[in-house]
């Protein structure tokens, strides 16, 4: 019977870090509370521990934050205007740009094109479908952005939704 060939110094040395982490066969539980620094039952392979190449001190790297300026005035505003009618505002005021865009007619041209030479039924489907399109591919991902650009890209779902809820086939 043939001995099991005895481990390298790059084992070893993995061994007794694991170890010295509490990680391994022979190790405590991790969930118990250190005693104190493990003692390594193979010998050290001679090797000194190396400190860290790189270290950044904790304010090297610049934190991006909003100016106090704005913090402040969006605390007052949203002490001033409730939740709603900020709602009511944002989406208004984006149907509003656009209207001025002239977005508005090509909703409203394509959903009155459909109830013309169609019915009015495929008119409402494809304004409902429009609009859940726009909601699901776009909107849903530019919500997050910052307010100004997140603004900008609520444009076409508020202007189909306008165009949807102001299309009138009998009038």
């Amino acid at each position: 019977m043939t001995n099991p060939p005895r481990p390298g110094a790059d084992e070893l040395r993995i061994r007794s870090m694991l170890r010295k982490q509490g990680v391994g066969p022979d190790a405590e539980d991790w969930w118990a509370p250190k005693a104190g620094p493990a003692v390594a039952d193979e010998p050290d392979d001679g090797q000194p521990d190396r400190a860290p190449v790189f270290t950044p001190e904790p304010g090297y790297w610049p934190r991006p934050h909003t100016p106090a300026f704005i913090d402040r005035t969006r605390d007052r505003a949203q002490t001033a205007v409730s939740p709603g009618t900020r709602r009511l505002l944002y989406n208004t005021s984006a149907a509003g740009a656009g209207w001025a865009l002239g977005l508005y007619h090509q909703f409203a041209g394509a959903l009155t094109d459909c109830g013309t030479s169609y019915s009015i039924g495929g008119a409402l489907i494809l304004g409902a479908g429009g609009c859940l399109l726009i909601a699901h591919v776009w909107d849903r991902r530019t919500r997050h952005w910052w307010p100004g650009i997140a603004w900008a890209a609520r444009i076409p779902l508020a202007t189909a939704v306008t165009a949807l809820a102001l299309y009138a086939p009998a009038a």
